[in-house]
């Protein structure tokens, strides 16, 4: 199985660089992992809603992702799962043979609608709202965790 993670901008800040860098290749003794990231949109506004941004991400998020992948939304109003429960999730996914799973974090204007019914599950890290730069690095964390605890290894404890 392979991991992808498709965002929406680059990470800009060296803080954020340096932590997924090291997260990244922590989760490579485990499986391979594919960073992604797709411009963010730019278009008109309608109603302070970005639809003309999230339809041109939508595109680019698209074009990133084969079709055979399992693919993850991170989104607010989605499913919070410990980091147990990810685990477990992502165990079960490779026993059904996935060749991929795609997480996708959004950007300024979250994630358009056709991703988001497009996708197998909605996960939410938190009801709360974070930058695309933290938001992937807590991803990378959590998938990092969720593979020690796959591997009996003593980083969740």
């Amino acid at each position: 199985m392979k991991l992808q993670i498709v965002t929406v901008g680059k990470l800009r800040e060296a803080y954020f660089k340096a932590a997924a860098q090291e997260y990244s290749a922590r989760i490579q003794h485990f499986l391979p992992l594919e960073l992604t990231d797709v411009p963010t949109g730019t278009g008109e506004s309608t109603n302070g809603q970005g639809k003309g941004a999230l339809l041109k991400e939508a595109d680019a998020i698209e074009k990133a992702i084969p079709t055979n992948s399992v693919l993850v939304a991170l989104d607010i109003t989605g499913k919070m799962l410990s980091s147990e429960q990810l685990s477990s999730w992502m165990q079960s996914q490779m026993q059904i043979s996935s060749q991929r799973i795609a997480f996708v974090i959004g950007g300024a204007w979250g994630i358009a609608p056709k991703i988001l019914e497009r996708a197998d599950m909605r996960l939410s890290l938190s009801p709360m709202t974070f930058p695309h730069e933290l938001a992937q690095v807590i991803l990378l964390e959590q998938l990092y965790r969720a593979l020690s605890l796959w591997k009996g290894l003593p980083y969740h404890k």
